[in-house]
């Protein structure tokens, strides 16, 4: 084998071309630091929307069909519990028997509307009438079809009362509609989940005869047989023929066949819905977590994701028994709450090694249904004040019809109290209508979660932190007279904020009643739900208020659950998370923000709320400032201001390995993958808002502490010294993933909570920190609540100043120093302190990077074709000549 010698050549021409390489790396390093992109996040799933055709519409002028309608269906696959839009073109509108006068709002069973639209969820994609839950027949023997007898009405409606939906058709054939869905979860006689599709069917009803009214038929249906539409012997084209009884049954058979005609016109729509961790092989779980009903849809579908993946994880979640009680067991070292879900921090010296790693942004929203008594619709535009919540929260308004002296002199309804009209007016360009009750005999407050929740805590906060609501609360009346429950001021009440709604007006009119508890008539009013925040969005959405009727019923001698309100008739609110609210399509209301702006939940209120929140140095947690004057969030008219950030607290030791490595996981697989929007397993769920760069920065820092148990400690406190040592030497740091050295005394964590981000007090001292207070991270930012959004890169850095009052300790008390927190690229802001503008600084730093890249561009291969020619080398040498006389010069 010849060796060749080198060439020396070589290594000069390799040696002039070094200032061009050097040049190309710098601005590839600029460029991998600078958060310049924002590129759209990959699409969740496709659009899974679906129009199919419709039946033959019917013309009763003519009495002939015409062309074909069309049905539409806003989503169709990866469904769950949730709300669905369905729409609908070419239909026979729906008219006023009689007067055949367009009809807006469709009733169920009605015998003087002709023509409404009835929707069904069923069960397969070729559904018989008795696949479909609450029709006439559902239940029944699929092989019999209509030729049954009727079925016992609970039977019909066995696990809820009915989704099926009845609506009307405008005079342009065209119509609307919600359905509420359920999965196998909700309706096990449905069935419906990942293995077992489902179906929508779109029933009009165009009449004929299916009793056979005159008896000529032997019996048979003769769906053809138009007469009798309209006419008092039959009313056969009105939904009143499908009531159950005697008169709606066949006259020979005793069949319920009422339903058969309608049924020959209806057009189905498949559906197919999302594996869910149910639908996971079973298996021990890796680890248990608790807490935080806020994060349940998102925690779904997480869990599905992590089960169903390639390497599968089985993930125990309890979202019910409130976030107190999920630290204290979290912290008490439970084996079941190896994990709590948490909106607020704890406040307590820790008693294990832990930290708190952010999991997604959400909000709470006060949702409503409430129809216009003018023309039976759905209102879909509400705006609401701290001091109106908090007139709702303590049943500070009248009874209808009753004298009683807590609330004496007082408006009976919301919608009656001057202040809520004055921020709703009622005006020609809006066309609302108000109700102008609240409910019949009793005053409908909010539905709202029973138990100790941080969900309670965050909404008293808000409502206390407000000027005009604190002011109220104390007992002054608002400017139309209105005074607070007297049962809700000091010191018969403890105030808010709290960690738990609760009734305190018992009271009632002065004198008693044979069948009617009237001396304790107020406290049928507000029930708040110990189901959690799942049964008060399903109690709106049945239209179910979450009071009891004061008349003792005589069969069982109790109260029963107030009526349900009609359709056209509905008056209701209830408080829950924004996940629940935008699943199920609900309206919800735009509430005041400190800075004067009414703002709702949405992707643009939560990032401007988030880049408003400081971060408290003791716990590294996100919160609004609620009461806190001059901060970015007072300033803010974008913030939605009941935003919350969604964390875990998540163990740094004691913990086995394998669990740990779950545990490290699932937190990375969530704040990674799984801050992508979609509805498929394991992505992020509709409703939450993904997390910015340096809460991506900071989750990840977390996964790294549960995986190497390190025992870091939340924010920047510090361990106690080991006994003997000097608590001035410097001691080994956490473990912290850039190498640096702690030490000093323990922070003194004994600052008072008031709802307000960082309260804690005391001093720190001791040694400084080797580890970096800065560096690079790859989050997201940007992003929507309904699938869209950006990433990008970013840096985060810097820490909090020693010495910086602790907002809400003691007076004197001085913030821990930040003496570079192991692992800590994430800026710990002093309490109180806005959030540094990363986006500004990319915004400065966006101009120089593109500058870079064009010099890189053209600049880069000529300097390395220039460097390794022998022309290239005189021009280099000539253009070094002239920069020495310039330096000179």
């Amino acid at each position: 084998m010849r060796n060749r010698v080198p060439d020396p050549r070589g290594r000069g021409r390799w040696r002039r071309r070094l200032p061009a390489l050097a040049l190309v790396k710098a601005v590839v390093a600029a460029l991998a630091v600078v958060p310049i992109g924002l590129g759209a996040v990959p699409p969740a799933h496709a659009d899974s929307a679906m129009t199919v055709k419709g039946p033959k519409v019917w013309i009763p002028a003519t009495k002939t069909y015409g062309p074909e309608g069309s049905v539409s269906v806003s989503q169709t696959a990866n469904l769950t519990n949730q709300v669905l839009q369905v729409s609908w073109s070419g239909f026979t509108p729906t008219v006023s028997l009689g007067s055949k006068a367009p009809v807006p709002v469709a009733v169920k069973e009605s015998n003087f509307i002709l023509y409404a639209v009835r929707i069904y969820q069923c069960r397969g994609t070729d559904p018989a009438v008795t696949d479909c839950y609450g029709s006439t027949l559902y239940g029944g023997d699929p092989a019999k079809g209509f030729e049954q007898p009727p079925r016992p009405t609970h039977l019909e409606t066995p696990e809820w009362p009915t989704n099926q939906v009845i609506a009307a058709t405008g005079p342009d054939g065209s119509g609307t509609a919600s359905i509420e869905v359920w999965s196998a979860k909700e309706s096990a006689t449905l069935g419906c989940d990942a293995t077992h599709p489902c179906s929508l069917v779109v029933e009009p009803n165009y009449g004929g005869d299916p009793l056979d009214l005159f008896q000529v038929q032997d019996g048979g249906a003769d769906c053809e047989f138009h007469d009798l539409d309209d006419d008092p012997d039959g009313y056969t084209a009105a939904d009143g023929i499908m009531k159950p009884g005697p008169a709606f049954q066949n006259w020979k058979t005793g069949n319920r066949t009422s339903e058969q005609c309608a049924w020959k016109h209806r057009t189905v729509v498949p559906l197919s819905f999302a594996p869910t961790a149910d639908s996971c092989a079973a298996s021990d779980q890796a680890f248990g977590a608790a807490g935080l009903e806020m994060a349940n849809r998102a925690m779904q579908q997480w869990r599905a994701g992590l089960c169903l993946g390639g390497s599968p994880m089985t993930v125990g979640y309890v979202p019910a028994g409130g976030e107190p009680q999920a630290r204290a067991a979290f912290l008490g070292g439970s084996g079941s709450t190896e994990v709590a879900l948490t909106a607020r921090p704890d406040r307590s010296p820790p008693p294990r090694p832990y930290v708190y790693a952010p999991l997604a942004t959400t909000g709470i929203s006060v949702a409503y249904v409430v129809d216009d008594p003018a023309t039976g619709r759905q209102i879909r535009d509400m705006r609401l004040n701290a001091r109106l919540l908090a007139k709702l929260l303590t049943q500070s308004y009248a009874s209808p019809g009753s004298s009683i002296p807590s609330v004496a002199g007082n408006p009976t309804c919301l919608f009656t109290d001057p202040e809520f009209q004055q921020l709703n007016p009622e005006t020609a360009a809006n066309g609302i209508h108000w109700p102008k009750s609240c409910g019949g005999i009793l005053t409908i407050y909010p539905g709202v979660p029973g138990g100790t929740t941080d969900f309670t805590y965050l909404v008293t906060s808000w409502v206390a932190a407000d000027p005009d609501a604190a002011r109220f609360l104390d007992g002054e009346p608002d400017p139309w007279g209105m005074r607070v429950d007297s049962f809700y001021l000091k010191p018969k009440f403890s105030g808010y904020p709290s960690e738990a709604f609760q009734t305190q007006d018992f009271t009632g009119p002065d004198r008693d009643g044979t069948s009617v508890d009237l001396r304790h008539w107020k406290q049928y009013e507000w029930n708040p739900s110990l189901d959690g925040i799942g049964r008060v969005a399903r109690n709106l959405m049945q239209s179910q208020p979450n009071c009891q009727d004061p008349n003792i019923d005589p069969v069982t001698n109790g109260h029963k659950p107030c009526a349900v309100q009609a359709v056209g008739q509905r008056a209701m609110l209830a408080i829950m998370d924004t996940a629940q609210a935008k699943a199920f399509s609900l309206p919800e209301a735009a509430l005041l923000n400190p800075a004067g702006s009414y703002v709702s939940p949405s992707t643009a209120g939560f990032q401007a709320a988030v880049a408003d929140m400081p971060t408290d140095p003791a716990t590294g947690v996100q919160q609004l400032p609620y009461g806190t004057p001059d901060t970015a969030f007072s300033r803010d008219q974008r913030a939605y201001p009941l935003s919350v950030v969604q964390y875990a607290m998540v163990p740094t030791g004691g913990v086995p390995a394998a669990k740990a490595a779950s545990i490290a996981q699932f937190l990375r697989t969530v704040t990674t993958d799984g801050q992508t929007y979609g509805l498929a397993p394991g992505q992020l769920a509709q409703g939450y808002l993904a997390l910015n760069g340096a809460q991506r920065q900071q989750a990840q820092e977390a996964v790294q502490h549960v995986a190497a148990q390190d025992g870091k400690l939340p924010g920047n406190q510090t361990a106690p010294p080991a006994p003997g040592t000097d608590p001035g030497t410097p001691e080994s740091g956490n473990g912290g993933t850039t190498g640096g050295t702690t030490g000093g005394t323990p922070v003194n964590n004994a600052g008072t909570d008031t709802g307000t981000a960082g309260s804690g007090g005391g001093s720190a001292s001791g040694g400084t920190g080797l580890g970096s207070s800065d560096g690079a991270s790859d989050g997201s930012s940007g992003g929507g609540l309904s699938g869209t959004g950006s990433t990008g890169t970013g840096t985060a850095g810097g820490a909090a100043a020693p010495g910086t009052p602790a907002a809400g300790g003691k007076p004197g008390a001085t913030a821990a120093p930040s003496a570079a927190p192991s692992g800590g690229p994430l800026a710990a802001a002093p309490v109180g302190s806005p959030v540094p503008d990363r986006p500004g600084t990319a915004r400065l730093l966006l101009p120089i990077a593109l500058i870079a890249g064009l010099v890189l561009l053209v600049g880069g291969p000529a300097a390395l074709f220039l460097g390794g020619t022998p022309a290239g080398a005189k021009v280099l040498a000539g253009a070094r000549t002239q920069w020495s006389r310039l330096r000179r010069t």
